[in-house]
Formats: structure tokens, C-alpha cells, sequence
């Protein structure tokens, strides 16, 4: 799960400036694209830096169901979903094992 978040984290850009924002890269693979709809189907468009954060812990923890996660950057439920979507790609990459 970790190495898949990492992976995740390498198409998105950070644009630093007067209005910082975060930029999903068009050549992203297209589970990370479904994950993008996924949670703007869920929770409504402009969560593009939860996302970006959630993957930043689960990439940076052993234990990503225990690692802290900045509440005011990405709320719980939004982290959870995307450990999720995670473990579901992670564990589906490996065969079952």
C-alpha cells in the first residue's frame, strides 16, 4: 500500500505562489484518475489536497490505518476512503497474496 500511494504521489504537481495549488497530472494512471472521481462522486469536487495528503501519510507510515493525519488538511472519513481504495489496488496487484 505504501509503495502504491508513492507511486501515486509522482503525477501530482505542487504549484508554489501567491494562490498554492495542487495539480493531478494528465498522464496519471487511470486507477489514481478513478480515485479522483470516486471521491468527488462522494464528497464533492475541490478535495484534490486531501487526497494528496492522505496519500503523503499512507506513503510516509508503516502502519497508514494508525499514522496521523492533519484533520484540517484531509478529514478522517476522506483518509480512510482512500486507505481503502489502497488496500483494495494493493491487494488485487498481488494476486490474493
Amino acid at each position: 500500500m505504501q509503495e502504491l500511494a508513492a507511486n501515486y504521489l509522482e503525477h501530482f504537481t505542487v504549484e508554489l505562489g501567491e494562490y498554492p495549488s495542487i495539480v493531478l497530472d494528465d498522464a496519471a494512471p487511470e486507477s489514481l484518475l478513478e480515485l479522483d472521481r470516486l471521491i468527488r462522486d462522494t464528497f464533492g469536487p475541490g478535495n484534490l489536497v486531501s487526497v494528496y495528503e492522505a496519500l503523503s501519510a499512507a506513503a510516509e507510515s508503516e502502519l497508514p490505518h494508525c499514522a496521523e493525519v492533519d484533520e484540517k488538511v484531509c478529514p478522517l472519513d476522506i483518509y480512510f476512503f482512500v486507505l481503502d481504495f489502497l488496500g483494495t489496488k494493493a491487494f488485487s496487484a498481488h494476486g490474493g497474496d
